[in-house]
């Protein structure tokens, strides 16, 4: 396997591996949004939601663009989203794997 493949992947896995970047990417799902739209949206405060947003944005998971006085947000690798819809399949599975050991 191609080890800039293995980099960008992991690299990607390690910026998303935050449950607030989860969120900010699912906030974000059906368009653009700025800082303060973003904290409402995922119940946080203002200031550790830019902080997530840089560290996203940073690493090129996310494009900005300034529009007056706000800064609006979107996913510039929708790649994210196959990610996390990878990983609520795998974890609703395992779920139901759970229950039904129970059962047993």
């Amino acid at each position: 396997m191609d080890q800039c493949f293995i980099d960008d992947a992991a690299e990607m896995l390690k910026v998303m591996g935050h449950p607030m970047r989860i969120r900010i990417a699912q906030c974000l799902e059906p368009g653009a949004k700025n800082v303060g739209e973003i904290s409402q949206a995922i119940g946080a405060a203002q200031a550790a939601t830019s902080q997530h947003l840089k560290a996203m944005r940073v690493r090129g998971l996310l494009d900005a663009r300034r529009e007056g006085a706000c800064v609006y947000y979107s996913i510039a690798r929708p790649e994210v989203y196959k990610i996390i819809h990878c990983i609520r399949e795998g974890a609703e599975r395992a779920a139901g794997n759970q229950a039904g050991a129970r059962a047993i």
